[in-house]
């Protein structure tokens, strides 16, 4: 395994001193017995006004590596930053988030590589994604013929244009018959979580139809539950067609499994659905729709909605 290394004053001499007598770069790096990229790198970049000197070239390699150690460093070394982050990463926002929302809201340039530095440097690991959800998935892998009746399958649903285009599903508990009806936007992440008492159509019907009162729909993807086989109905309801996913094929609606995922962070499986309070589910929608996504620029999904999307 190659180690690299960087240049020393005394290479840095030497190529200083074979640039004056007009030797070629490949002959300075076959000399050095190093790339010629790399001397050609080390010109390029640390020349000052056309030509390169060893003194300036060291100088001016020596504040790009402490610029970059003192980048990583950023969140550590700024008050602001400082208490900004950790309130945030309390909040459960990736490093990618806060550092996407900084830029775009508050023109303060902070790479997420510092704030996960900064994490791991006091200890908030544990306010990280892995630090505070243990559970894995995966797929499961079955096979079982479509339906016949009529229903459209993800492969007729159209190219995402825009918000309106909706995934639903249940998250559901062995506890009760309470369930969550969970919509999620597929391009603005706007998600609406309702809890249900049970999954009747009728529930569900009611629930939809409040939910969804001003919201332009223009597709709504689910998969297979015994809850949507009157489809026909709902379509008529949303004024908007339905789309299938194959029989246990759920990763085709990857965004609101994903979208479950989070929500089973705050309520278990273990937990009865029913118990679930309203304190409880505002804290939930606040974390799905009050967060910068980057999908649509670091833009907070709610506020994004109501402001260039259809309001609600």
């Amino acid at each position: 395994m190659k180690q690299y290394k960087h240049l020393c004053h005394e290479e840095r001499f030497m190529i200083e001193t074979l640039l004056k007598k007009y030797v070629a770069i490949r002959e300075i790096a076959r000399f050095l017995g190093r790339s010629p990229n790399t001397v050609s790198r080390e010109i390029r970049k640390n020349s000052v006004q056309g030509a390169y000197r060893a003194d300036k070239a060291k100088q001016r390699a020596y504040f790009k590596r402490w610029r970059s150690k003192r980048q990583c460093l950023k969140v550590a070394t700024d008050r602001f930053l400082h208490h900004f982050v950790d309130e945030k990463l309390r909040e459960k926002w990736s490093p990618e988030q806060i550092s996407g929302y900084l830029e775009k809201e508050l023109g303060i340039v902070c790479s997420a590589k510092a704030i996960y530095k900064f994490a791991r440097r006091r200890c908030y690991d544990r306010y990280l994604f892995w630090g505070w959800n243990k559970r894995k998935g995966g797929r499961k892998q079955y096979h079982y013929g479509n339906q016949k009746d009529g229903r459209k399958y993800i492969d007729e649903r159209p190219v995402l244009d825009g918000p309106g285009h909706l995934e639903m599903d249940f998250v559901v508990s062995r506890q009760s018959t309470w369930v969550f009806l969970v919509l999620a936007d597929r391009h603005t992440r706007r998600t609406w979580v309702r809890k249900l008492p049970d999954r009747k159509r009728g529930t569900v019907r009611a629930a939809l139809s409040e939910l969804l009162s001003g919201v332009e729909v223009k597709s709504i993807t689910t998969d297979n539950d015994i809850a949507f086989s009157n489809w026909r109905e709902l379509e008529v309801l949303l004024a908007a067609p339905l789309y299938f996913t194959h029989p246990y094929h759920s990763w085709e609606k990857g965004l609101v499994e994903n979208t479950n995922r989070w929500i089973r962070c705050f309520v278990p499986k273990k937990r009865d659905i029913g118990s679930v309070t309203q304190e409880e589910m505002r804290e939930i929608h606040a974390f799905l729709n009050d967060r910068p996504r980057a999908v649509i620029g670091f833009a907070i999904p709610s506020r994004y909605y109501s402001d260039i999307a259809c309001p609600i």
